[in-house]
């Protein structure tokens, strides 16, 4: 009989991007960011962001945000490497020092949903080269489900479905 945990390898998750963008800078987001991760398979409708004004100085008025699936399968610590790709991105598109662009990477698991982060809080765990995930949703019975500090946008109805279509091709394999 064999006891102990053992080194075990994870399982594969599935990239997404939560992208935010002004809207009268970039028209086309979907195939800007396929040009830079791979082929969007899902996505969710355009969001308005209208929630919170704490981009508005850095980047206008009418913000946007969508959450798009790519057909990107990778061990969760290769997350580290997507999001400082997503903040080299983020450079390029800068209009005079100002971000128009905002790419936060992350994975979907069969259990959870974990956006990359440069920023450390409590519930953020450091994975390398200045870069956290972040927990954004759990999954509990039949869904995803958002945590206290989830962001608003994470936990909309409709960006929770989507979430649980992503999910669904890992479980059926379909990727």
């Amino acid at each position: 009989m064999v006891y102990g945990g053992g080194v075990r390898r994870p399982q594969d998750v599935v990239l997404f991007n939560a992208v935010m963008y002004n809207w009268s800078f970039i028209d086309d987001p979907v195939s800007l960011v396929e040009n830079f991760f791979g082929e969007v398979f899902d996505r969710t409708e355009t969001i308005d962001f209208s929630h919170t004004d704490y981009y508005e100085k850095e980047f206008g008025g009418d913000l946007k945000k969508i959450f798009l699936a790519h057909r990107v399968t990778y061990q969760p610590d290769k997350l580290v490497e997507f999001k400082l790709r997503a903040l080299e991105i983020e450079d390029r598109f800068k209009c005079e020092g100002k971000r128009k662009l905002n790419l936060d990477p992350g994975y979907v698991a069969i259990e959870k949903v974990v956006a990359a982060s440069t920023k450390n809080f409590t519930h953020r765990i450091y994975m390398g080269k200045g870069i956290y995930g972040d927990l954004q949703l759990q999954r509990r019975g039949k869904r995803y489900e958002p945590l206290p500090w989830t962001f608003h946008d994470y936990a909309l109805n409709a960006t929770l479905s989507f979430f649980d279509r992503v999910r669904e091709k890992i479980m059926d394999g379909g990727l």
